[in-house]
């Protein structure tokens, strides 16, 4: 079903019970009678008991139908659909296939499917045009249906990838209350649905249950007056009641077969039994029709166009429309659409008689006759996937290199991987920007070594460095992809300029991600000035090619830079607005949110905005493991273990961890490895279980733990992997002074680096290394540190989630008791109200002054009484000298620097340093 440059014509949806009525004339096929009447249609048996379950008030908003083949979901569903449009409902029908899977696709689809309910259904012969097709575009076309909604998603095992399920579940959950949502599928959906917050109202039908009853059997065959009951009961017996057997099995007798139901073999539903049976029926048939049978086997989907293609002759429909009365299990691929199939385990065994009859060369012959009337009617992709079967991967891969580009755009990686991973490498060399598209494609989902292989080969089809300089900048351009889902950004961002010098064209899409590129880089090293430079210039680019994926990307790592410098607030608000926008304009609406949501999620947690953060972390989690950068998928995995493992639900944060360690082993992808390490060396440390905590930190390598941090540092490791970890631990076993050394040191490196997120955390530690030193006075000076940080950027899990940072602010708190004027407006004091607050502890700040950041006037002129000696020593005071040092500097008496501190206490109406610092910062006296 390519959405590429032509598109499929289906309609799958009963609008009305008069406008599926008169669908079905023009088609010349019959509506079944299975509505309010209560009566079937020869040789269909009313599944009265399941769709009595169906029908359960209050209606339920999920069914999920779950069966191998052969068991009747799609017909009970039917039976479903027609009961609910006999009440005056609106049917919407998608039935999923490996296309389908995709998740772009499937948004597609049942974007598609909605606006049938409201658009009338165009010509067969006239694909729609792509219209938007989001999340949000969905919900607005619901929104406009009056009547409730039954909306069929048939074939759902065909859509298996973590990332698709991901996207299902934000649909499952925001559909409106109007709207039932009807599953139909061979395997149950994962643990995505498990999770749904609608499961109250959610039916199952198993296996088991669609199994025909003795009576249903009884029923299903009582046309066949020579058997008797004994026999049908035997014949149910052996069968066990599938449903695909037993409609095989009535063809058989419908032909004239004579046979004791002992030669069916073995008891139970296998697919052995179906093969006897459809041999039986098949050879029962005459031999034009069980020919055509063969010949109609091997499209996907037939429509009657296709029909006349395929024989030479006319009267398509009508050829349709025979097989379909006559029961061989022809149906159609929807409600009302134009496409039939056959039913796939008949299907298979007409192909595999097909096989056996054509031979391979025949078979292929018809494979590439089927892919050049898709073709030609627009249908690119299954065109692509019957010339691959026919063996003509040329043309496959000439097919696939004229709409590479919009899957792309689209992000249908995963249908690009699928599709290449059939056709050989010099099928795909024939085309420079299929080269690319598939690299793209391989990238993102972690095909590293086959990126590689395709890249190495291309380079030397290309001449190597002797091409031209445009085709070896798209060809560097190609390497990013692989190097950014490799995490080796060192080499990304070399590989970024070589590109963007080579490419003639510098104000498209594939100059601006070789900005996007070179601007990861800068976040790692902490240039937060080059990557905001490099990102105003990427956006305007983006924003003119149309790259919502691109530019969601160029946001996520300004974010980066943005919560690096502390800015936690300002990073919340700019991620907000590109999920928004993503969420609303994006082709898919979710993939390219994915790096954002992370991001998001992992700055939220810090607000304490639990609540915000857990919907993001359901809705985008299985896409960030797939398809997003190494240190977006470790924000999303750190921050879920966290939450966790604050809520208690220890095994739920191991889980998360253990994904992110089999995530990095798998695809070598060391700095996963390392941070979950550290992670699960950060929780044993807070549970005090200091032997385990130890294990997990000796895995780490040295330049993590205690020796300078030279290594690039991103969002997920510069506040806990690198150094902190280490640190925490050995101020945890009693080495505070040795956690001290390689503080200070650190400390240094991030402040003149400009790193106040990692800075904070840092004097955060080094206060609790002193405190357990006993060293209270230095732990306050560096506690209050680590608060001006932190009520600048709204920091609070940072503070809150260390042991023993609560009791080292309440200290702090009681010492400020009787600060004066400069409590109600010094933003370090308010900040401190509003983490005690958090903490569980009442705050003693009015409401009114906890809003205030502006001086007290009250106290402005307090300064002006100090002399010019005075003002000299508070600022000797503030940066943490002691009596004894001042002195020393001043060649003065210890007495002497006591005296006149007394004198500033005084003049400033407070009582101690820690009093006169915060009222000086406050005035900027000092900084």
């Amino acid at each position: 079903m390519g959405r590429s440059t032509k598109l499929t014509a289906e309609r799958p949806v009963i609008a009305s019970p008069s406008q599926a009525v008169a669908t079905r004339r023009e088609q010349g096929r019959p509506l079944p009678s299975t509505g309010s009447s209560g009566s079937a249609a020869p040789g269909m048996v009313l599944r009265h008991r399941l769709l009595d379950q169906l029908d359960a008030q209050p209606r339920p908003r999920l069914i999920v139908v779950q069966a191998p083949a052969g068991f009747g979901k799609t017909s009970l569903l039917r039976q479903h659909c027609e009961r609910r449009v006999a009440l005056g409902e609106k049917v919407a029908w998608v039935r999923m296939d490996s296309q389908s899977a995709d998740e772009t696709h499937f948004l597609h689809l049942l974007c598609d499917a909605a606006r049938s309910l409201i658009e009338p259904a165009p010509s067969p012969r006239a694909p729609p045009p792509i219209q938007p097709a989001t999340l949000q575009d969905l919900l607005r076309i619901l929104a406009g249906v009056r009547d409730p909604v039954v909306l069929v998603v048939d074939n759902f095992e065909s859509a298996t990838a973590p990332e698709f399920e991901a996207v299902f579940a934000q649909v499952v959950r925001r559909l409106p209350e109007s709207v039932q949502l009807c599953v139909g599928t061979r395997a149950l959906p994962t643990a995505h649905l498990a999770r749904l917050q609608i499961r109250d109202r959610t039916i199952l039908v198993s296996n088991q249950e669609l199994c025909f009853r003795p009576s249903e059997t009884l029923d299903f065959l009582a046309e066949f007056t020579r058997l008797s009951r004994a026999e049908i009961a035997q014949i149910h017996e052996r069968t066990e009641g599938w449903p695909a057997a037993l409609q095989a099995f009535r063809l058989c007798m419908r032909r004239g077969a004579h046979f004791n139901v002992d030669t069916l073999g073995g008891k139970g539903i296998t697919p052995e039994l179906m093969d006897f049976l459809s041999a039986e029926m098949f050879d029962n048939l005459a031999p034009a029709q069980g020919s055509l049978l063969l010949e109609l086997a091997v499209p996907d989907k037939l429509s009657a166009e296709l029909v006349e293609h395929i024989t030479g002759e006319p009267l398509g429909a009508e050829r349709l429309a025979h097989i379909e009365r006559a029961g061989l299990f022809l149906a159609q691929a929807d409600l009302e659409g134009p496409w039939l199939r056959f039913h796939n385990l008949f299907r298979q065994f007409l192909l595999a008689r097909a096989q056996r009859t054509y031979g391979d060369a025949g078979l292929k012959h018809r494979q590439q006759r089927v892919a050049d009337w898709y073709f030609a009617h627009g249908l690119i992709e299954e065109s692509i996937a019957h010339w691959i079967r026919g063996d003509d991967v040329v043309r496959a891969a000439d097919a696939m290199a004229t709409i590479v580009d919009a899957l792309v755009a689209q992000e249908r990686l995963g249908l690009i991987e699928t599709l290449a991973d059939q056709i050989p490498v010099d099928a795909l060399l024939r085309h420079d920007h299929l080269v690319r598209g598939v690299a793209v494609a391989y990238g993102f989902r972690r095909a590293f070594a086959k990126a590689e292989a395709l890249l190495h080969r291309h380079w030397q089809q290309l001449g190597g460095t002797g091409a031209e300089a445009d085709a070896v900048g798209l060809h560097k351009f190609s390497w990013l992809f692989l190097l950014a889902g490799q995490d080796r950004i060192e080499e990304l961002g070399a590989v970024a300029v070589e590109a963007s010098r080579g490419l003639a064209d510098h104000s498209g899409s594939p100059f601006a991600i070789t900005l996007n590129a070179r601007a990861v880089l800068c976040a790692g090293q902490g240039k937060y000035e080059q990557l905001r430079n490099l990102m105003l210039q990427a956006r305007p680019l983006h924003d003119d090619a149309g790259s919502l994926f691109g530019r969601a990307y160029c946001d996520a790592i300004y974010s980066m830079g943005l919560a690096g410098q502390g800015r936690i607030v300002d990073s919340v608000r700019a991620l907000q607005d590109v999920l928004r926008t993503t969420e609303q304009r994006s082709i898919s609406g979710v993939s390219a949110g994915s790096a954002p949501a992370a991001y998001l999620v992992s700055n939220l947690y810090e607000l304490d905005r639990i609540d915000d953060a857990l919907p993001l972390i359901r809705d985008y989690a299985g896409l960030a493991d797939q398809q997003t950068i190494v240190d977006a998928v470790a924000a999303m995995a750190i921050t879920r273990a966290r939450i966790a493992h604050r809520t208690g639900q220890r095994a739920e944060a191991e889980e998360a961890l253990e994904r992110l360690t089999y995530l990095g082993h798998r695809h070598s992808l060391d700095r996963l490895v390392i941070y979950a390490h550290a992670e699960f060396a950060r929780q044993a440390t807070l549970e005090a279980e200091f032997g385990r905590a130890e294990q997990w930190l000796m895995q780490i390598p040295a330049i993590y733990r205690d020796e300078p941090c030279d290594t690039l540092m991103f969002h997920s490791g510069e506040t806990e992997a690198c150094t902190v970890t280490w640190a925490r631990w050995l101020t945890a076993t009693g080495r505070a002074e040795k956690a001290r050394r390689v503080l200070v040191g650190e400390i240094r490196r991030a402040s003149a680096a400009g790193r106040r997120r990692r800075e904070l955390k840092l004097r955060l530690m080094h206060a609790l290394a002193l405190s357990s030193e006993g060293k209270d006075k230095l732990a306050g000076r560096s506690l209050v540190e680590a608060l001006e940080i932190g009520a600048a950027g709204g920091f609070v899990r940072s503070f809150l989630d260390e042991k023993g940072t609560l009791a080292l602010l309440k200290q702090f708190k009681a010492e400020q008791a009787d600060a004066g004027p400069a409590a109600t407006a010094d933003p370090v004091l308010v900040h401190l109200d509003r983490l005690l607050e958090a903490g569980g502890e009442r705050s003693a700040m009015p409401a009114k002054a906890q809003r205030s950041s502006d001086p007290n006037p009250a106290t402005s002129g307090l300064f002006d009484g100090l002399t010019k000696g005075e003002k000299k020593m508070l600022r000797f005071v503030a940066t943490g000298l002691s009596n004894e040092n001042i002195a020393s500097r001043l060649s003065v008496t210890v007495h002497t620097v006591k005296w006149h501190l007394r004198n500033v206490f005084e003049k400033l109406h407070v009582r101690n340093r820690m009093q006169a610092i915060l009222l000086a910062r406050q005035h900027g006296l000092i900084k």
